[in-house]
């Protein structure tokens, strides 16, 4: 069938289609995020996909699983049309707004984790309470006789005398402390040292980037802090210089159940990520990369209007992005509309290229051994995929010089029909789209397909970097015993006060992120979504904590009266929101994760950078048809003669190495 594009010109709607057949020689496999690095190719400090609601946004890092630890939040500056500024902040995977609570990162690329984003961070929101909020009173002092420790006996009582652990912190965003407040002391610091007998010393803090920094100087010196944060280079120069303490027997020992738990239901790899030689020398700090795995935004007051069927297969997206393009859906009688969006690194492509069952920047199950995702045969029927939608007009003609945030402005002014994110995409740009126009409607659909196998989300390594205990250290089992502490507070503890004073002040200051160490439950926000759906359809909120309640109150507050900032809430978190995709992909067991789960390989680091370089000219080229779609072949032999073979071995010998495993 031929189409006229906005050129003016006929293109062949099976031009350069590679077909529907699917290679069965080996096992498909697909962030953000923030995320290859929670999905994506940008600096490393943004592991994570703009996770408060972004997408997975994968960097060279990810690529590498050189993940590197950065805050929990991300700050970025997102420009609209308007010629304003707006500052987000991206949390565990979800992104809020001021004056609730700002955006948070993790993530999203976090939030939107692209194909490999963002740790995906998460958000407190706790309305005042009536009769609770506003007392003027500040919380009451923790029992100091009362026991947090859910170890052995021998471990049910706090330090005496206390220990104190040297620190550094990086200055995380959004942090306000109440007047004669510090890193130093704190709401956590007095409660590890009331409840733990754990006094906290903090050397210095700095931002993220002059964190690392400062840290690879002291590193160097051999002189660093008791506990700290590092990302994966600095994990590996600390065990080989034998400056970290080998935790293998303290975990078996001294982990209590919760935190084991944690990290157990992750499955085998969380560990295996803080491992060295066979021997544990850090806890991961672990992410929400999962559950900001890509998801299909489509504007559905545009289907209602042309008459389109929702999404179900990949040539479904490819009719209604024609549709969407040519058919004036804004109905403002200007050709100015196009049916998806992409950006210049294919952050956004992530999960229409999982759609075709390829998968970029992954180490994916291949026979008995692993293959790289981007350099098999099925990334080629996606690029020609995408070269269909260029060539036709169907994606802005610009995009080669777009980033995600520019891409996202496009969103928010209306010109955008579909684009592939995380689910937390409702927080950014959704919510400040719906606010420009509050007649445009949106829904999350799971990733189409090209064929009858379903399409499999990618996710990359679900770390954001590492704790590290000093080998001087003579209580190394102290860190167990915070992260303990951090699990039963955060997460377990469904007191009010409690909540106000650990995670979310009154003020709505992130209290929470002042904490020592923490560790994240991998479907935080799924959980939370399926918890608020079952409280609105039983009126049964017993088992909401206070931050499902504050989440649930703006979902109501929105259906009852349209206030503006409940909506993206109800897109993420309610019943067949973009959450319960999530879910879905979690029941179906459809999450493609990555399988070299290593530190940076040493072949892998030296040979990552020209490789990725060849990869993103040779797509760009592709896509804008500089260059036939056979090029792909050309492509895969360069990769292997410039290091993609040598890279191949070396990741299936630390396969075989390992045992291999026969889990996905």
């Amino acid at each position: 069938m031929m189409r006229k594009n906005r050129h003016g010109s006929y293109v062949s709607r099976t031009a350069d289609n590679p077909g529907t057949g699917v290679n069965n020689s080996r096992t498909a496999t697909s962030t953000l995020g923030p995320t290859t690095g929670q999905t994506l190719s940008s600096n490393a400090e943004n592991v994570v996909s703009c996770a408060g609601g972004l997408t997975a946004i994968h960097t060279a890092d990810n690529m590498t699983n050189n993940i590197v630890p950065d805050s929990h939040e991300k700050r970025m500056t997102v420009k609209t049309s308007a010629a304003r500024t707006k500052s987000c902040l991206f949390r565990h995977g979800r992104a809020v707004p001021k004056p609730y609570i700002r955006l948070v990162s993790r993530l999203l690329l976090l939030a939107f984790l692209v194909s490999a984003c963002e740790p995906v961070p998460e958000r407190n929101v706790m309305p005042s309470a009536a009769g609770s909020a506003g007392d003027g009173h500040a919380p009451a002092a923790l029992p100091a006789t009362e026991a947090v420790w859910s170890g052995d006996s021998h471990d049910n009582m706090k330090y005496d005398p206390p220990i104190t652990l040297r620190t550094i912190r990086v200055n995380e965003p959004g942090v306000r402390f109440a007047p004669g407040d510090s890193y130093n002391n704190n709401p956590w610091t007095r409660a590890y040292e009331q409840r733990l007998g754990i006094r906290v010393e903090t050397l210095w803090s700095d931002d993220s980037s002059q964190y690392n920094r400062k840290l690879d100087l002291m590193i160097a010196s051999g002189d660093i802090p008791d506990l700290f944060r590092v990302n994966a280079a600095q994990l590996q120069q600390l065990a080989e210089n034998g400056l970290i303490a080998d935790l293998t027997d303290v975990y078996a020992a001294h982990v209590s159940e919760r935190t084991r738990k944690l990290l157990d239901d992750r499955g085998p790899d969380a560990l295996r990520l803080g491992t060295i030689g066979g021997r544990l020398m850090a806890i991961p700090w672990t992410s929400t990369l999962s559950e900001a795995a890509q998801v299909l935004h489509v504007r559905t007051d545009w289907l209602r209007k042309l008459n389109l069927p929702e999404p179900g297969s990949i040539a479904d997206v490819m009719d209604i992005s024609a549709a969407f393009t040519s058919r004036d859906p804004d109905g403002n009688g200007i050709h100015d509309t196009y049916g998806l969006a992409m950006d210049r690194n294919f952050n956004l492509a992530a999960g229409f290229f999982n759609g075709f069952h390829a998968y970029r920047n992954l180490w994916i199950k291949a026979g008995e051994g692993l293959a790289y995702g981007t350099v098999q045969p099925e990334m080629k029927r996606a690029l020609a995929g995408l070269r269909e939608l260029y060539a036709s007009g169907q994606i802005d003609p610009d995009f080669g010089v777009k980033d995600e945030l520019n891409v996202f402005e496009s969103v928010v002014d209306g010109k955008i029909g579909m684009f592939y994110a995380s689910p937390f995409a409702g927080s950014y740009p959704l919510h400040q789209a719906k606010k420009r126009d509050p007649a445009m409607e949106w829904k999350a659909y799971p990733l189409p397909s090209i064929d009858d196998t379903k399409a499999r989300p990618q996710v990359p390594l679900d770390v954001s970097g590492y704790w590290v205990v000093s080998k001087e250290v003579k209580r190394p089992e102290a860190i167990l015993r915070l992260l303990d502490f951090w699990i039963e507070t955060y997460y377990e503890n469904n007191s009010e006060q409690a909540y106000y004073e650990f995670n979310q002040s009154r003020e709505n200051n992130p209290v929470w992120k002042t904490a020592l160490v923490s560790l994240t439950k991998q479907y935080k926000n799924v959980d939370e979504s399926l918890r608020i759906i079952e409280a609105m359809e039983t009126n049964d909120r017993s088992k909401l904590t206070p931050e499902d309640k504050g989440v649930l109150q703006r979902i109501e507050s929105y259906r009852r009266n349209g206030e503006t900032d409940g909506w993206m809430w109800d897109y993420m978190f309610s019943k067949g929101g973009s959450l319960s995709v999530a879910e879905y992909y979690r029941k179906q067991d459809l999450y493609k994760r990555e399988r070299l789960v290593s530190l940076p390989l040493p072949v892998t680091q030296r040979r990552s950078e020209a490789l990725g370089k060849l990869q993103s000219e040779t797509f760009m080229k592709i896509v804008l048809g500089l260059q036939p779609v056979e090029t792909f072949e050309w492509f895969v032999e360069q990769w292997e003669g410039i290091g993609g073979r040598e890279m191949t071995d070396e990741v299936n010998e630390w396969y075989r190495e390992r045992g291999n495993p026969s889990t996905e």
